[in-house]
């Protein structure tokens, strides 16, 4: 195992790319340090170079407008985004995700942009962009490029970032005024990893759904979408049959691993009764 590495600091993005890609496989991005701390105090990482993103402009700051939504810039930090005037008032769904994610020590330090490039399938805030539809840009040697939350998540700890790639902001598109839920279970205290979270948002009036956005982590190799379950729900009656089979096509969607909070079949039972339990929520919430 490899005690040391070489600590580098860019100034610039292109600065920070070209590193990226000189180190190609040896290099690892810090901005929170949160997760990469943990696994480099743990031996489960030994780069030759950590790269710190502390000094390079451009990745953080929080802006709103009703035309574009929301851009956050990637170094911001959980709690400024649970406490930002404009997330709550518009996007109440991302307050309710950050405020539950560990505890405000964390929350302090950890990233947005760090939190989904890290890919770890257990975490709170990639189901919930998921939900609002919203998009990363990345940045590497090559240019800009953009690319959906929903598709950004590729495998275990996997994303769609190449080797030499920044993920610099995160994009949410105009609220259209949409019912939404999250809710998720953690068995030993609020600060633990979910067994089982989702977030949904709904369109529609009434009993109706005119469209549908359901979101997983904890229960597959990567936060998903639950296609199957929308498609039981949109542009339906959001009747108690519907919602209970809408539960049970996401748990079939479902590739929970057996660990210490549960067997595989103990997450897809709950997959089912918190994915119904979520839509009936934001359901509620429909005018």
């Amino acid at each position: 195992m490899r005690a040391k590495f070489e600590y580098l600091a860019p100034t610039s993005l292109d600065e920070a790319c070209a590193l990226l890609q000189e180190h190609e496989g040896d290099a690892k991005l810090l901005a929170g340090g949160t997760a990469l701390v943990m696994w480099l105090r743990m031996g489960l990482l030994s780069p030759g170079y950590v790269i710190d993103l502390e000094n390079v402009p451009g990745l953080a700051g929080i802006t709103y407008d009703a035309a574009d939504g929301l851009r956050i810039g990637a170094g911001v930090k959980h709690r400024d985004l649970e406490l930002c005037p404009e997330v709550r008032e518009h996007y109440p769904l991302l307050r309710e995700t950050f405020y539950k994610v560990a505890q405000p020590r964390i929350r302090l330090m950890a990233t947005v942009g760090g939190n989904l490039s890290h890919g770890d399938p257990m975490t709170d805030p990639g189901a919930s962009f998921i939900a609002l539809d919203a998009e990363v840009t990345l940045r590497g040697s090559r240019g800009e490029r953009t690319v959906s939350v929903e598709d950004f998540f590729v495998d275990y700890y996997e994303t769609a970032l190449e080797p030499d790639e920044i993920l610099t902001s995160i994009h949410v598109p105009p609220p259209a005024g949409p019912a939404w839920s999250h809710i998720k279970f953690t068995p030993r205290s609020e600060e633990d990893f979910a067994t089982v979270g989702v977030a949904v948002t709904l369109t529609g009036a009434g009993n109706r759904c005119d469209d549908v956005r359901i979101a997983l982590n904890s229960v597959g190799p990567t936060i998903f979408r639950a296609h199957a379950a929308e498609d039981v729900l949109r542009g339906r009656d959001l009747t108690p049959a519907r919602i209970e089979e809408a539960g049970a096509a996401a748990a079939d969607a479902s590739d929970p691993i057996e660990d210490v909070r549960g067997s595989s079949d103990y997450k897809r039972d709950l997959t089912a009764v918190f994915v119904r339990r979520a839509l009936e929520q934001a359901a509620a919430k429909l005018g």
